[in-house]
């Protein structure tokens, strides 16, 4: 499955909480909910599973701006119902484009991707456990793109 992303403005930090697993495990859970971008923007809730992910979170605040990398996962409950979340793998925070300054060598360079430009400085680790794009079998497996 490949990864998702959205950019949006977080609008809520969701509290923590354990959880137990079919297979008895019990993780901690966390997550945020984000107003997306764009001429329809919609609330979005994204879940954080373990303390890796939950630290995520601690780089956090509403009313930053962000790109949040996702998938989407859908499962069978113990009564017969399907559910389906969206479990957030990586978010950067998103910051607003430098003016330039006197010192030109210490200056970020300009982006052509509008006022905001992705932030690959914080301390986030990428989700281990997913094989790179390039591994993935389809290129474009969305219908409607």
């Amino acid at each position: 499955m490949r990864i998702m992303e959205i950019n949006g403005t977080i609008f809520k930090i969701l509290p923590q909480s354990e959880v137990s697993f079919g297979d008895g495990t019990q993780k901690m859970k966390g997550g945020f909910v984000i107003m997306s971008d764009g001429e329809y923007a919609k609330k979005v809730a994204f879940e954080l599973f373990g303390d890796e992910r939950l630290a995520l979170l601690s780089r956090l605040s509403v009313g930053m701006p962000v790109k949040v990398n996702f998938l989407p996962v859908s499962f069978e409950g113990k009564d017969g119902k399907y559910y389906s979340t969206l479990r957030c793998t990586n978010v950067f925070p998103l910051v607003a484009a430098a003016a330039p300054s006197a010192n030109a060598e210490t200056a970020p360079a300009p982006t052509a991707s509008g006022d905001c430009t992705w932030n690959p400085t914080g301390e986030a680790q990428p989700f281990d456990s997913l094989p790179p794009d390039e591994a993935l079998p389809f290129e474009n497996d969305l219908p409607f793109a």
